[in-house]
This record gives structure tokens, C-alpha cells and sequence, in this order.
């Protein structure tokens, strides 16, 4: 589950009106090492890599956007992962756990 918070959270922290990540979605049948932007590892299914370069298409959305902090508890997850890619997003720094 630990992509769908990475979605919720980075969904409330923007104003833009697409749908954000519109592959991820949960679903019995669904993998989400087949997802767009995600890359598992071949033997143990651990997320290796997320790119999520300028995933809102849009300039200047984010909430707050001179000052947006994403919350690093949202990685704990990802305790194999060796690539995150989140360029382009207006991403100013990192802020702690915060209700997660």
C-alpha cells in the first residue's frame, strides 16, 4: 500500500484537476510492479525505482508551492529502492513523519 499513500499524499498537496497517477490504483488483480513510473526488482518484487519527474503536467499547482515539503515516512516502504526521480514537481525540501 505504500504507493497508493505516496499518491494520496502527493494528490493533497495539489491543485491540479487530473486525475494524478491514474494507473495506481488498488485492485486485487492489479500489480503495481506493472504500473507506469515504477520499477520492482525481477527476484524479490520490491520497488527499486520510482520516476516521478513533473508528474502534474502543470507549473506552479502545488499547494503552497514556494514552500512544499514532502514527508519522508512516506518512503519507509521502499526499503529496497535505489532510484526516485520527483525533479519537476516543486519539491523544496523534506519534512518529518507527520500523521503517518
Amino acid at each position: 500500500m505504500g504507493l497508493l499513500e505516496l499518491k494520496a499524499y502527493l494528490k493533497s498537496n495539489t491543485n491540479y484537476t487530473k486525475a494524478l497517477l491514474p494507473p495506481w490504483v488498488y485492485n486485487l488483480k492489479s500489480e503495481c510492479c506493472n504500473w507506469e513510473q515504477v520499477k520492482c526488482d525481477d527476484t524479490t518484487g520490491y520497488v527499486i525505482k520510482l520516476w516521478l519527474s513533473n508528474i502534474n503536467h502543470e507549473t506552479h499547482v502545488y499547494a503552497g508551492s514556494e514552500n512544499w515539503f514532502l514527508n519522508e515516512s512516506l518512503l519507509l516502504p521502499f526499503k529496497e529502492l535505489k532510484i526516485l526521480d520527483l525533479s519537476h514537481n516543486g519539491i523544496r525540501g523534506w519534512q518529518g513523519n507527520k500523521g503517518m
